[in-house]
């Protein structure tokens, strides 16, 4: 026999730069809940929910790890410019993305299970809400910048004279910290939007405790619709429409100007040097276009479902709440790619990653012997750009 109040809790994250963390609390007032025939996203989400926890915490130390390394080879003196300081910042916002979400997979995976029978205690829930909150704005900030690099790339490419000045390091430094403050603005209506429930269980005469509706939604049912938009629209698919555009004008740049340099080369062989600087940064165009295209991949969908949902609530019961686990590992896959990305497009990425970490001593030989002692000269290798 159910309680005559049962509180059903489902937690996950709709990440727009993840995006924001939605907690849907259904409550049944009725002694007996009638049988509903599952759906098939519903059994998708049970099913995949059991692996989850163990899925994303791999995915998540890979990511931390792989982002601690990008972060060491970006800000290498030779690799100061521009570009590689955005990257950095997006580097430290994947990291600060993944940085809370094993803990919370281990408990709410793993350990326990995403239900308020569990009897969760009061601090854990609050912690979850920290959790989804600082996460939701450390990939709102990846999502900015990723646009930033798209922005900054598109001048250097298509208005190359003006790059020097448009997209000077100090430009680059004021762009982070825009991007930083206007996201932490952007998401104060999800700050206020859910607070831990209180509850007494009348058959064991415990209390528990559940994140819901704060007062101010509960008090203006609007509310909710309009973080839904918020979140879904102009955070997740503005960001990702802009990006597809700005790829879009890049590559066709970038076929443009190889078609010219084709011609203009014409098999000259004395300005093979100046071809092999052209090749390099076409690299780095393509490298970013992938970036971008990482993020267009995992973050269109989401936004189009929280669209659905916020005109749809029925949609949202039946079919975007059992896709969180789903959404929230294409995000974290997201934070965690962009160093194979690196290492497979970009030269001097890979360069000073081998000089730092696999071949920082590439030769130790003898060079004399006294009195039965060795000495070693040891030859480091050094990245000129």
């Amino acid at each position: 026999m159910a309680n005559d109040t049962d509180f059903h809790i489902t937690f996950y994250i709709e990440k727009n730069t993840t995006s924001s963390f939605y907690i849907n609390v259904s409550l049944n007032t009725s002694s007996e809940a009638p049988p509903v025939q599952e759906s098939a996203i519903r059994q998708f989400g049970q099913s995949y929910q059991r692996v989850h926890g163990y899925l994303s915490v791999m995915v998540c130390i890979f990511g931390i790890v792989s982002n601690l390394l990008n972060i060491i080879v970006l800000t290498r003196r030779h690799m100061s410019s521009p570009t590689n300081f955005i990257l950095t910042a997006l580097a430290i916002a994947d990291t600060l993305t993944m940085s809370t979400y094993p803990i919370f997979a281990i408990y709410m995976y793993i350990v326990s299970t995403p239900d308020c029978s569990q009897n969760h205690p009061a601090g854990w829930q609050y912690f979850i809400i920290f959790h989804n909150l600082f996460i939701v704005t450390c990939h709102n900030m990846a999502m900015w910048l990723t646009v930033a690099l798209a922005v900054f790339r598109y001048i250097f490419v298509c208005q190359h004279t003006r790059a020097s000045v448009w997209c000077s390091m100090g430009r680059a430094r004021l762009t982070v910290l825009v991007v930083v403050v206007a996201t932490i603005i952007s998401c104060i209506p999800n700050y206020f939007a859910y607070t831990v429930m209180e509850s007494v269980d009348n058959s064991t005469n415990q209390t528990q405790y559940c994140i819901g509706p704060s007062d101010l939604a509960r008090d203006n049912p609007m509310y909710a619709q309009f973080v839904r938009w918020l979140f879904g629209v102009v955070i997740k698919i503005l960001p990702c429409i802009m990006m597809a555009f700005l790829s879009t004008l890049l590559i066709i740049a970038m076929q443009q100007a190889k078609k010219r340099r084709a011609r203009l080369l014409n098999k000259v062989s004395r300005i093979v040097d100046h071809d092999h600087q052209s090749s390099e940064h076409n690299r780095t165009t393509m490298m970013l276009v992938g970036v971008v295209i990482c993020f267009i991949v995992t973050e269109i969908p989401q936004g189009v479902l929280a669209w659905i949902s916020a005109v749809d609530d029925q949609f949202w019961e039946d079919v975007y709440l059992h896709l969180g686990d789903l959404m929230d590992i294409l995000v974290l896959v997201n934070s965690a790619f962009n160093f194979i990305l690196y290492c497979i497009m970009s030269q001097q990425f890979r360069n000073t990653f081998k000089n730092l970490f696999i071949c920082n001593v590439t030769t130790s030989r003898k060079i004399n012997k006294s009195n039965g002692a060795e000495y070693s000269i040891v030859r480091t290798e050094t990245t000129n750009v």
